[in-house]
């Protein structure tokens, strides 16, 4: 019989964050534990205002507690602030890749960082340097979007999907790049058309790679909300829409994949839930605690 799976609220000592959205929190092992960059913070200006930071905390995770420690960062040129970006890690877990997110409510980004692990040095990607708010890429990175996702795979990140555009633009984006860790240099990929559409873009999705292809789960655009899953196949460029159906829409949600036997297990916990009917005036949706994974093998899903 599998063990039961029990919640636990664990203690948070040390110098705990204030309440934030829209920061990463992402595994890097060592002395470090986890490394949370950024979010939308509550009220951290002296007019009261709620706007992203730049802040970087530690986090241990122990048997009983975690631990919290805010870092300082080193380098001669930081990041700007920021929201719903990308902060993923090398294989060795050496270096944090972080690229994109919102400024402020008018400002995407889509810059390229690398924050080394071991003494918290940023340094601007290869080629990467300061430009415009919302201009294109001096590297040809993707266009300046927040709530993209992002996967490691086969020593790349892919990109694929998120919010935003060039100018003032709001585009829920469809495109997927890849970014080689070793060259440093971004590849847009051109879906091959067949007879079925392509899909339509989102943001707020989540992505993982498994078997040379990408899976997009969940997300929403202007027009509609998902709870399938898409797949992209890197040998042959093309979509693919299987059917594969959770209970209920679902986006901003945290996501996992779990090295399990017989079969690698993909979960997924919270995140916002409402359905949408057409020309209905978006709001935020409804907010959830419900935990659910998909078997890579049956693809199918069951809920905790």
């Amino acid at each position: 019989m599998p063990a039961e799976l029990l919640w636990a609220k664990l203690p948070q000592k040390g110098n705990i964050p204030k309440p934030r959205s829209g920061h990463t929190l992402t595994y890097v092992g060592g002395q470090m534990g986890y490394l949370m960059i950024g979010g939308i913070e509550d009220a951290n200006t002296k007019d009261n205002k709620i706007m992203p930071t730049n802040d970087i905390y530690s986090m241990k995770l122990y048997p009983k507690e975690t631990r919290w420690e805010k870092e300082t960062s080193n380098g001669e040129e930081k990041p700007p602030s920021r929201a719903q970006h990308i902060a993923i890690a090398t294989p060795r877990n050496d270096r944090l890749f972080v690229f994109g997110g919102h400024a402020s409510s008018t400002v995407r980004l889509n810059d390229c960082w690398w924050l080394k692990v071991s003494d918290l040095t940023w340094t601007r990607c290869l080629g990467d340097k300061a430009c415009q708010n919302n201009e294109e890429s001096p590297i040809g990175a993707p266009g300046p979007r927040a709530n993209a996702g992002c996967t490691l795979y086969n020593g790349k990140f892919y990109v694929y999907g998120g919010h935003g555009g060039l100018n003032y633009a709001r585009v829920s984006f469809g495109d997927i790049y890849s970014f080689d860790i070793e060259t440093e240099v971004w590849t847009k990929y051109e879906p091959v058309v067949s007879q079925a559409p392509l899909p339509p873009g989102r943001g707020g999705h989540s992505l993982f790679a498994f078997d040379d292809k990408l899976y997009s789960y969940g997300g929403w655009n202007s027009e509609t909300q998902f709870n399938n899953i898409i797949i992209f196949d890197l040998n042959t460029n093309e979509w693919s829409d299987p059917d594969i159906y959770n209970d209920v829409s679902r986006w901003n949600h945290s996501a996992i994949m779990v090295e399990a036997i017989p079969s690698f297990k993909y979960f997924i916990f919270g995140g916002e839930s409402t359905n949408f009917n057409e020309g209905q005036t978006r709001t935020f949706g409804t907010y959830v605690n419900s935990s659910c994974f998909l078997d890579i093998a049956t693809m199918r899903w069951s809920t905790i």
